[in-house]
C-alpha cells in the first residue's frame, strides 16, 4: 500500500502541471462564452448545467490520460472519441449515481425506524421549517447514533466510488485512434480498497490544506501592511495599493484553484496506477493460462528419456 501511495504522489504532480493549461483553456471557453451570452445569463447557466456533467468526466479523462502520458501507456489522444467517451461513462456514471441515491434514502428510511432520526420530523423542516422543529431535528444529529450512520455512510460512499476509478481510467485509455473500445463498466470495483485509502489520506490533507490556508488568509498583510484581524469593521477594509500586496492577494487567490486541480490530479494518479496493476495482473493471468494451453510439445527424444527415467528401477517381468 505504501508502494501504491508513493506511485500516485509522485504521479500527481506531473499530472498537475499537464493538467493546469487544460483547465486554464476550460475557464476561458467559458467566459468567452459568458460574454457572448451576457445579455441572457439564463441561457448560458442551462447550457452549462447540460453540458456540466459531461465536463467534469471530461477533464477527469484529461487527468487520467495525462498519467498514462507520463507512463508512456496511449498513443496521441483522439478529442471526438474522448468527448464520446465522456457522454457515455456521464450517463453510467449518472445511473450509479441513482442507485447509490436510492440506497442513500433507503438506509435513512431503515435508521428513521430504528429510532435514530424522526422521519416526520424531517418532513415538518422541509415543509414548515419552523425554529423548534429545525432545532429540535439538529438536535438529532448530534446523538452518537446519528454520528455513527454518517460515518457508515461515508464509508459506504467512498467504497462506491472509489469502484469507479478504474472503468474511468480504461475508458480514458481507450480514447485513442486506435484504441480498443472496452465495456463501461470494466474493472467496476477492482483496487477500491486502494481507492479508499487514498481518499482517506487526501481528505486528511484537505483538512489541513484550508487550516493553512484560513491562518494565511487572517495572517497576512494584504492590505498595505495590514491583515484582516487589525480591522475592528470589515466595512473599513479597502483595496490594496502596492504591488506586494497585490501579489500575496494573488497567491491567495490562486492557492485554492491549484489545491484543487492537483487534488483532482492525485485521485486520477491513483485511478491511473489501479488501472495499470489490475490490466497487468489480469494479462499476467492470461499469459500464463495461454502458456498452459500452448506448451510446447515433448520431442520423441524426450518422450523416451522420460519414459527411461520412470522405468528405472522397476522389478522385470
Amino acid at each position: 500500500m505504501l508502494s501504491f501511495l508513493m506511485r500516485t504522489f509522485v504521479l500527481s504532480f506531473s499530472i498537475f502541471w499537464r493538467a493546469l493549461p487544460c483547465w486554464a483553456l476550460l475557464f476561458g471557453i467559458l467566459y468567452a462564452l459568458f460574454s457572448f451570452l451576457s445579455s441572457s445569463p439564463l441561457i448560458f447557466l442551462f447550457l452549462l448545467m447540460l453540458a456540466f456533467g459531461t465536463l467534469a468526466v471530461y477533464m477527469i479523462f484529461v487527468h487520467i490520460r495525462s498519467g498514462l502520458i507520463v507512463a508512456d501507456e496511449v498513443t496521441p489522444t483522439d478529442l471526438g472519441k474522448l468527448f464520446k467517451r465522456s457522454f457515455k461513462f456521464f450517463r453510467f456514471y449518472a445511473l450509479i449515481n441513482g442507485i447509490f441515491g436510492g440506497l442513500s434514502l433507503l438506509m435513512f428510511y431503515v435508521a428513521s425506524n430504528l429510532g435514530i432520526f424522526d422521519f416526520e420530523l424531517l418532513e415538518n423542516v422541509i415543509f414548515s421549517g419552523s425554529d423548534e422543529d429545525i432545532m429540535t431535528f439538529y438536535a438529532e444529529l448530534m446523538h452518537p447514533a446519528a454520528y455513527a450512520y454518517f460515518a457508515f455512510m461515508q464509508v459506504l460512499s467512498q467504497l462506491f466510488y472509489g469502484a469507479l476509478a478504474v472503468p474511468m481510467a480504461a475508458n480514458a485509455h481507450a480514447c485513442t485512434p486506435k484504441g480498443r473500445d472496452v465495456e463501461i463498466f470494466w474493472g467496476f470495483g477492482a483496487k477500491v480498497i486502494r481507492m479508499f485509502l487514498l481518499n482517506l489520506v487526501s481528505g486528511t490533507l484537505i483538512v489541513a490544506l484550508v487550516a493553512v490556508y484560513v491562518f494565511l488568509l487572517l495572517t497576512m498583510p494584504i492590505f498595505d501592511g495590514l491583515t484582516i484581524l487589525q480591522f475592528e469593521d470589515i466595512e473599513d477594509i479597502a483595496a490594496p495599493t502596492n504591488i506586494a500586496s497585490y501579489a500575496m492577494l494573488a497567491a491567495l487567490v490562486l492557492f485554492p484553484i491549484a489545491g484543487f486541480v492537483w487534488m483532482v490530479s492525485l485521485w486520477c494518479a491513483g485511478a491511473t496506477v489501479c488501472f495499470m496493476d489490475h490490466r497487468d495482473k489480469l494479462q499476467a493471468a492470461k499469459d500464463f493460462e495461454m502458456a498452459r494451453v500452448y506448451e510446447k510439445p515433448m520431442s520423441i527424444d524426450e518422450l523416451r528419456a522420460l519414459r527411461n527415467s520412470r522405468m528405472t528401477g522397476m522389478p522385470a517381468e
